[in-house]
């Protein structure tokens, strides 16, 4: 008896910790932040259910029972839903008439969410709108200031301080005392410039900037679903890109103004020049690129201590005598290369990205925006966004066949040249404390000097040693430095220990 009663409760505790394993759903922000009934809401967050119909949004204004609605396309970090007909009955009614009522939000997913968002973070749904009517924004209040500028709207041509004229925003439809009118993390003024840039050709005879595409602008001041999305192709979001021209505003003295943007989501290279035909062509030059002058010179400020760096080799402990090297010197060749080629017997001539302009992916000779550096901190914008140094999860995912290191140091940011404050720039910083700089571990094919493995030459290692560089992983490429666990656990192993890993191999 006492047998079938263990067999009985056995199973039962595996279903409880297997249930407590999933995730309760977490909502970050909605958008837009005053949609209207039958319109579509987008949640954004994490540990949501993939699909069609597979979570529920609920809706809760204070002091009202929750409405539950099925949300129609998901992703794990995003839901769109339709906002449905019998939320009308929870509107707030004022004079008769039902106004923007502020509704708290939930995800159920295959859990519920801990808590409804807080006031700031809920959507203030609207009474659904006539049929044929076209978005229209209120006109801001005379005597009021949207921008905070100590000047009254009726005075201020530009309410919002969008760089769009009150004017011209009533032909775009956009609201005059909002900078971001559909809340999604990018003003209105940047979004409206973006999309005339990315609306430009070049294959136009004789050459000439277009006009704004209104019917259907991308990106676009009335779209608060794509602050996320990368329509120029060079690998920044338009958010981050954002971010970037705010941060030449602030930080570089930039002009604020829509004339050029410095940072544009309609053009791979925002820096360029008009050539006599009137196309464009880049002005960002790899060699000589001012960013990174200004973290050699950083680098080399003898109160900084890292021009040259100070480095063991991958056989010796981290206390040995070390060699100095350039802070470029990936490869430890003892040069700084201008330009490498190697002549491989399948391939013939490869090039190699040449150590002096290593932020120069694509060797073309100019910086498009993911390739420039705009911060100087040694890693260009797409290393710290997207890519090596942004979260240790790329390194997981571009090497599949390595483990991961337990310990989960922080990425670096593209807008901040200090992104853990301790004063040392982040590409001459480590952040496994290995004592190799990130900018050394952020390649291992800069590092090993070495072309892209062939696809059918898996078994392959790549050579030298010191190439095994990851800029997440102590253990690598030295398992004597000064930060990898003395005693590697036998249950679950990371690389280099894992005998289930194999090793290495040099992606492009």
């Amino acid at each position: 008896m006492m047998a079938a009663l263990a067999a009985l409760v056995a199973p039962a505790g595996q279903a409880e910790a297997a249930k407590k394993k999933v995730k309760k759903p977490v909502v970050t922000r909605v958008a837009p932040a005053t949609p209207a009934i039958g319109e579509t809401l987008t949640v954004y967050g994490k540990y949501f259910i993939r699909g069609k119909g597979r979570n529920s949004v609920v809706f809760k204004r204070d002091g009202a029972p929750a409405v539950f609605v099925k949300a129609d396309v998901s992703t794990r970090r995003q839901i769109k839903v339709v906002l449905p007909a019998k939320l009308s009955e929870h509107l707030v009614v004022k004079d008769g008439t039902p106004v923007a009522t502020p509704f708290r939000v939930r995800v159920l997913a295959k859990r519920f969410g801990a808590r409804f968002t807080a006031l700031s973070k809920s959507p203030h749904i609207l009474p659904a709108k006539p049929p044929g009517s076209v978005d229209a924004p209120p006109a801001a209040a005379p005597d009021g200031d949207c921008d905070g500028d100590d000047v009254k709207n009726s005075a201020d041509l530009d309410d919002d301080n969008d760089l769009l004229s009150d004017e011209f925003e009533k032909t775009l439809k956009t609201d005059a005392c909002k900078r971001d009118s559909d809340g999604d993390g990018v003003e209105d003024g940047y979004e409206y410039r973006a999309a005339v840039d990315l609306n430009d050709d070049e294959y136009q005879d004789p050459n000439r900037s277009l006009p704004y595409p209104g019917k259907r602008p991308y990106p676009n001041p009335l779209d608060g679903t794509d602050a996320e999305t990368d329509y120029d192709g060079d690998s920044l979001s338009q958010l981050e890109e954002y971010k970037l021209w705010i941060y030449t505003i602030q930080s570089r003295g930039e002009p604020r103004s829509l004339a050029s943007l410095s940072y544009s989501d309609g053009l791979q290279h925002s820096r360029f020049a008009r050539e006599a035909d009137g196309r464009r062509k880049p002005s960002v030059a790899a060699l000589g690129y001012d960013r990174q002058q200004e973290f050699l010179a950083w680098a080399a400020d003898a109160g900084n201590g890292y021009s040259p760096v100070h480095v063991s080799g991958v056989n010796s402990w981290w206390y040995e005598p070390r060699q100095a090297y350039d802070i470029r010197d990936f490869n430890r060749d003892g040069t700084v290369s201008q330009e490498r080629d190697l002549n491989l017997a399948d391939d013939g001539k490869v090039y190699l990205r040449a150590e002096v302009t290593y932020y120069d992916a694509d060797q073309d000779g100019w910086l498009h925006d993911g390739e420039r550096d705009e911060d100087a901190d040694g890693l260009n914008n797409f290393e710290e966004s997207h890519g090596c140094t942004s979260r240790p999860e790329w390194w997981e995912k571009v090497y599949t066949k390595e483990t991961g290191y337990p310990v989960k140091y922080a990425g670096t940011r593209l807008d901040d040249p200090d992104s853990d404050g301790d004063g040392v720039r982040d590409g001459a910083d480590d952040q496994d404390h290995d004592d190799l700089t990130n900018v050394w571990e952020c390649s291992r094919q800069a590092a090993s000097g070495r072309p892209p493995t062939h696809p059918d030459a898996d078994e392959a290692p790549a050579d030298p040693k010191e190439g095994f560089v990851n800029p997440f992983n102590p253990c690598l490429p030295s398992q004597k430095s000064r930060t990898c666990n003395r005693y590697p656990n036998v249950d679950k192993p990371w690389a280099p220990y894992n005998p289930k890993d194999v090793y290495y191999f040099v992606f492009n």
